[in-house]
């Protein structure tokens, strides 16, 4: 039976209309371009993996020397006391976190500009752009994730049903990422300079993290200031690294400062999306 025009115009109608920047997520077509999104992580880790020579060293390298650099500069000399916890394990449980963290924010804020190329001539959800180099980094972690627990198990530190703590952590660490690489990609496409004063920013923030030495040099060296402790944890990142090492070695994890480090992680994840919404029209040509 021959289909009639009305009935193929319905079936094939498509309505265009224009997008809410204040809902900047539409579920549907994120759902809809998930072979896109599979297809985007697969073969970036190709690619990362053949444009280096020597391959899974560098993923190793990387931890490995910032754990003996630490554990040289603040474990030897400086002489940081970690309690009954060796410092190089001490300090191995956070790198680890922020290996992770870190390379994810500092791919996500340049991921705009990584994928200037496909953006310019493929329509996809955008909000893939800053997610696709976390979800890459998660294989180069859980290998250094089995060298951490061999280490770990040669000090004689095994974890415990507490290391599940790490699954809400690292989502946290995710959202917190993909925020703020919507911002500030967004940004870094009209000023260049921002690029530059990101790299300085990553430089310091990486000691305004427990990583190097633990939370309670805060409050010892502050004893009748319990608002520093108070802002200093406030930092989004500072608790995920703490929660991350705790839940490694079974030590305290600081979950009201987690939960607030969650809703700062969603709140700047809404606003990083409804800015790059309002300034989407110009990316194309700022690419």
């Amino acid at each position: 039976m021959a289909t009639s025009p009305e009935e193929i115009s319905k079936k094939y109608h498509t309505v265009i209309e224009a997008t809410n920047p204040w809902k900047p997520f539409d579920l549907t077509e994120i759902f809809r371009y998930k072979d896109f999104f599979y297809y985007k992580i697969v073969n970036g880790y190709k690619a990362q993996q053949k444009q280096s020579v020597l391959g899974y060293f560098w993923v190793v390298f990387d931890p490995a020397f910032s754990i003996l650099f630490y554990s040289l500069v603040f474990g030897a000399v400086a002489q940081i006391a970690t309690g009954d916890v060796p410092y190089v394990i001490f300090n191995a449980t956070a790198v680890l976190g922020w290996t992770y963290l870190s390379g994810c924010m500092n791919n996500a804020t340049s991921s705009m500009q990584a994928n200037a190329g496909i953006i310019q001539k493929v329509y996809f959800p955008r909000i893939y752009v800053p997610l696709v180099p976390c979800i890459i980094a998660l294989p180069n972690f859980f290998i250094n994730f089995v060298l951490i627990l061999i280490l770990m198990a040669s000090f004689g530190f095994f974890p415990g049903i507490q290391i599940l703590a790490i699954i809400p952590i690292m989502l946290i660490m995710i959202t917190f990422s993909m925020g703020l690489g919507l911002l500030i990609t967004t940004f870094k496409l009209q000023y260049r300079d921002l690029g530059r004063v990101w790299g300085y920013f990553m430089r310091f923030y990486a000691y305004a993290v427990p990583m190097a030495y633990p939370v309670t040099a805060i409050t010892e060296q502050f004893p009748d200031k319990e608002w520093i402790y108070t802002v200093y944890m406030l930092n989004p990142a500072a608790p995920l690294i703490e929660g991350f090492r705790g839940a490694l070695l079974g030590t305290y994890i600081p979950w009201t400062y987690i939960g607030i480090s969650f809703l700062v992680s969603v709140v700047l994840l809404y606003v990083g999306a409804v800015v790059f919404r309002l300034r989407e029209p110009n990316i194309v040509d700022a690419l």
